[in-house]
């Protein structure tokens, strides 16, 4: 018997995505492109968003495969067909993850180091930073410690250090000091500053000197990733490649108070116009909203034109605009899930009947689907399985929505007490988080 995690439907995201992602490159490629530019509108992120249990996490992890390239991309979706090599990285910002500010820095420096070269300006301020945030502890530790290193390896270190060494060999430093990040980068901004012809391969970021002086902490961390944009428009084109960067559960990072992460997250976003990012979470992405003025530094729907459009309801629909509802699946697409959820010799092993009632109950959530798929492994374990069996609501299902709910919308769930009407409220209640979705 196989068990897989079977993943249903959600062409119309990937058709979102693809279309998204060439619009994308067709901008940065254009004349007139500059990466350098802090005021010109962006339209680098596509928001997919919807009710806890509704999938998104999956759709994150099959978006990296399939932008990969590599075998675990669902047979439905086409092979992507871009001119330009892809590089996705996925970073998970659920609240068990622990996944910090400087830890998503890291990661998308450390996906990067995959094209095989050092990004001196991004990597000099970085080196700076890290021996200021943690002295005495190697980068090459930390990035063990966290489980980065099997992921990544240690290029990333090795490729700094390169750019230490380059950089004092240009200043005609002497080789001691290549290692002493101090001396190199106050040397560097004086030759910046002086025009020295040295240092004219830097001599093009015009906001690194700015950067090398600022203090090196969390909040100049924030815009190294200008750097890194400007490094990557510097690579020549058999070395170049587009990043595509996927946060997840964007809903953890804080609420909507508390935007703390969310402002330095936006940020990077920003400052990275030639990559693209595809961002997951519960609720709409409120960037183009003008009232979040004073929370975040760049709001409105002219700093965010692509985040104003309606979300899209229907899972079959091509989203118009880069905000898309995560919808429920069809009958269609919960019965092909279910017959290939668990299989033997290539047969289902639920039945059509049993496949049916399912469905009718689920309402279209997936959460439902799975909680059916083990309900009806356990019940297999002493008696074969029938309808009825499956014929019934999941209090599971009910705590993962309710969550997602308002206090005002809990209210009206609590006072609905009858048992027998189970089904109705977990009906009401997915239909209330995804008005509440909506926005």
């Amino acid at each position: 018997m196989n068990t897989d995690e079977a993943f249903t439907n959600r062409q119309a995201q990937w058709e979102a995505t693809a279309a998204a992602l060439a619009e994308h490159l067709a901008h940065i490629t254009a004349p007139g492109f500059d990466v350098e530019d802090l005021e010109a509108p962006r339209n680098n992120v596509i928001h997919f968003h919807g009710v806890g249990g509704i999938g998104k996490t999956t759709l994150s992890r099959k978006l990296e495969a399939a932008l990969a390239g590599g075998e675990q991309r669902p047979a439905q979706w086409d092979a992507p067909s871009f001119r330009r090599r892809i590089l996705p990285v996925r970073i998970d910002l659920a609240r068990t993850a622990g996944t910090d500010f400087e830890q998503v820095v890291l990661t998308i420096r450390l996906a990067l180091a995959r094209l095989g070269r050092p990004l001196p300006a991004f990597d000099l301020a970085l080196r700076r930073y890290w021996e200021h945030a943690h002295p005495g502890e190697p980068l090459e530790e930390y990035l063990r410690r966290g489980g980065l290193a099997s992921k990544f390896g240690q290029a990333l270190p090795q490729q700094m250090q390169s750019a230490m060494s380059d950089v004092a060999q240009a200043l005609l430093l002497p080789g001691t000091v290549g290692a002493v990040v101090g001396q190199v980068t106050g040397s560097l901004v004086r030759a910046l500053r002086e025009r020295r012809q040295t240092v004219r391969a830097l001599a093009g970021c015009a906001r690194l000197a700015d950067l090398l002086e600022a203090e090196p902490d969390l909040e100049s961390l924030s815009f190294y990733p200008h750097l890194l944009a400007w490094e990557l428009a510097q690579l020549p084109a058999d070395k170049a490649a587009i990043p595509v960067v996927l946060l997840d559960t964007l809903e953890d990072v804080g609420d909507r108070v508390h935007r703390d992460f969310e402002r330095l997250l936006q940020r990077v976003v920003w400052l990275m116009p030639n990559t693209f990012f595809v961002i997951t979470g519960r609720g709409r992405l409120q960037w183009a909203e003008e009232t979040l003025q004073g929370q975040l530094d760049w709001t409105g729907p002219h700093a965010w034109p692509g985040l104003t459009s309606p979300a899209v309801p229907s899972s079959r629909t091509p989203a118009t605009g880069r905000q898309v509802l995560v919808g429920d699946f069809t009958p269609e697409d919960c019965d092909d899930y279910l017959a290939r959820r668990l299989s033997r010799d290539q047969q289902p092993l639920i039945g059509a009947d049993i496949r049916a009632v399912i469905t009718a109950r689920s309402h279209g959530l997936p959460l439902h689907l799975d909680l059916a798929v083990m309900r009806f492994l356990e019940i297999r374990r002493t008696r074969v399985p029938q309808p009825a069996d499956l014929d019934v609501a999941f209090p599971a299902l009910i705590s993962r929505t309710v969550r997602d709910l308002t206090p005002d919308e809990r209210h009206v769930l609590r006072a609905v007490s009858l048992l027998d009407s189970f089904d109705v409220v977990a009906t009401r209640a997915a239909g209330m988080a995804h008005e509440a979705a909506c926005g």
